[in-house]
């Protein structure tokens, strides 16, 4: 058997039990949780059937929550953001939480018997897990050899396609579970493709390592950012591997990357702490408001002075 315990800040929401391969009682299995706090209310819609189990997530919080998904056994997942932007680590060894946005995902997070969680905001979610022995068979290939290679990146119009498909599916019974595994399958055969593309340039466990590294400058060094020379001589990697590495690994260039952080910790501190425009164009490294106030337009198409008003 297989236990998953879902708990948010400590606090433990549910543990369900289910077979080792998923496969219950029914063609396709259902669970649906509704929880609430005073700050946070988290919905948790779940479907599983032999090899496969999915879970779709909708969040809304004023506050930052952490939410924390375990199982008994390891997984392969993929993880796909719909709405809002939420952080995710793997394993919970570090408190270090990676951003993902909507319509972003993580192709592959390996074989992972835990992933938390920290919102800040309304997000939505769909997170796929495999069985080792499933995704072997599908996919050809061994998990654990893709533990290291988590590629986040846009997700592709087909791709967005499918999700909906999984999300509103409207089959009964025999049809349901065809329908779901078959358009699960379509996602696979992107996957494998995006892996073979990534695969065409190829990074040593320590290349990836020192690139992880410089995404966490990145993120830590907003107001005084490194230029790419200087971020390579830290990280310890020649600027032509981060310049390379860092778009496969992340799907974004190191300054795309810097705007995207910068604008979604704007965001937060205008609409959450209700900082003052000026304030928060410092914050995250401006020091012409003007200049902040173009970016931020740009990204969210309003100005950043309307989510700081009560």
């Amino acid at each position: 058997m297989m236990e998953f315990k879902r708990s948010v800040n400590g606090n433990t929401i549910y543990n369900n039990t289910y077979p080792d391969n998923f496969e219950g009682s029914n063609i396709v299995d259902e669970f649906l949780v509704d929880y609430k706090n005073d700050n946070a209310s988290i919905e948790i819609k779940e479907k599983w059937f032999k090899w496969i189990h999915m879970s779709l997530i909708k969040i809304e919080t004023d506050l930052q929550q952490d939410f924390l998904f375990e199982s008994s056994r390891p997984l392969v997942g993929f993880l796909f953001c719909l709405s809002g932007v939420i952080g995710y680590n793997f394993n919970t060894q570090q408190d270090n939480f990676s951003s993902i946005n909507k319509n972003e995902q993580n192709i592959n997070l390996g074989c992972i018997d835990k992933i938390a969680f920290r919102a800040t905001e309304q997000t939505k979610l769909l997170y796929i897990q495999f069985t080792e022995s499933y995704f072997r068979k599908a996919a050809a290939t061994e998990p654990l050899s893709l533990q290291s290679q988590r590629f986040q990146q846009p997700v592709k119009p087909e791709t967005s396609l499918i999700l909906q498909h999984i999300i509103n599916c409207k089959h009964e019974e025999k049809a349901k579970r065809l329908f779901l595994e078959a358009r699960i399958l379509d996602l696979m055969i992107i996957y494998l493709n995006q892996n073979q593309e990534q695969q065409s340039i190829t990074f040593k466990q320590e290349d990836i390592n020192k690139i992880m590294l410089a995404k966490q400058l990145v993120e830590h060094d907003l107001q005084r950012p490194n230029s790419l020379i200087e971020l390579s001589r830290k990280a310890g990697i020649n600027d032509y591997k981060l310049k390379k590495g860092f778009k496969e690994l992340t799907g974004h260039t190191v300054f795309g990357y810097l705007y995207k952080i910068r604008m979604e910790k704007a965001h937060y501190f205008l609409s959450k702490e209700k900082k003052s425009v000026n304030e928060v164009a410092f914050l995250v490294g401006y020091k012409n408001a003007q200049h902040f106030i173009a970016a931020f337009k740009k990204k969210y198409h309003i100005l950043p002075g309307s989510l700081n008003k009560n």
